[in-house]
């Protein structure tokens, strides 16, 4: 490290480049990242259960099309949906619901 530069944390950056914690568009922010990280572990767990994405979609009564859109974070999913994806690849999924 260089002489005089100062360490920051993830959280200053994020600040600093996203805003802070509670505006608007932090909270777009962190609400987009969440739902790629969902789209991302169904995609993985998929891909662990030996699944293509027109099998999933077959046992889900959805259109192959959904599915990759889904994977790659373009569908709006429901609560509905999210429970339904999950338990047909044998999975669950646990909300938390936290004080601000």
């Amino acid at each position: 490290m260089k002489k005089g530069m100062k360490t920051i944390s993830h959280n200053e950056v994020l600040d600093r480049f996203i805003g802070e914690k509670g505006t608007e568009a932090r909270i777009k922010f962190e609400n987009e990242l969440k739902a790629d990280i969902l789209a991302f572990k169904f995609k993985e767990l998929r891909k662990k259960k030996h699944l293509t994405q027109s099998q999933l979609a077959e046992k889900l009564g959805m259109e192959k099309g959904q599915i990759s859109k889904i994977e790659n974070g373009k569908f709006n999913l429901t609560l509905a949906t999210i429970n339904k994806i999950a338990a047909a690849l044998g999975a669950k999924v646990n909300f938390d619901l936290q004080p601000i």
